[in-house]
């Protein structure tokens, strides 16, 4: 069984090369809200399933989002991902009547051939954005590995 590190927010932003203030303020903000608990003068930890979040948050600001947008996606995202460790992409599913969609491994979404026919969560399906968690977990450990093996997980 291979143990799989907590890493404090210091290292997790190094790993998603997101800046730790702008992230910490993102956080208190309410914009990611799916940021691992603490109590004020501990450090924050975070699994590597938790990085899922954080890495999709940098790159869906990049990519031009809002905070409160980028922030309520990758956490969708994320948790989808938590409760489907065995999938390999996530899509994120818009309906005309759901405003920010919802998260489902890739395999349990319609294909888009389909989306005239079928009705998925009671609705027609607007558009699906799918993500690529397996390697978005495997960049995840690579640099989480590296940032280790030069700063322990403390720094």
């Amino acid at each position: 069984m291979t143990i799989k590190p907590k890493i404090s927010t210091t290292i997790a932003c190094r790993v998603a090369r997101l800046d730790r203030d702008r992230f910490n303020e993102a956080i208190s903000g309410g914009f990611f809200k799916c940021a691992p608990n603490t109590i004020p003068g501990r450090a924050r930890y975070f699994e590597p399933e938790d990085m899922i979040a954080v890495c999709l948050y940098r790159e869906l600001l990049e990519d031009g989002m809002t905070k409160e947008r980028a922030g309520h996606i990758a956490c969708k995202v994320s948790n989808a991902a938590k409760r489907h460790p065995e999938a390999d992409y996530i899509s994120l599913v818009n309906t005309y009547f759901s405003e920010w969609g919802e998260a489902y491994p890739a395999e349990d979404v319609p294909k888009y051939e389909e989306w005239g026919e079928v009705y998925f969560g009671g609705t027609d399906i607007r558009k699906v954005t799918t993500f690529n968690v397996a390697k978005l977990r495997k960049l995840i450990e690579h640099y989480t590995k590296e940032e280790l093996s030069y700063h322990g997980p403390e720094d």
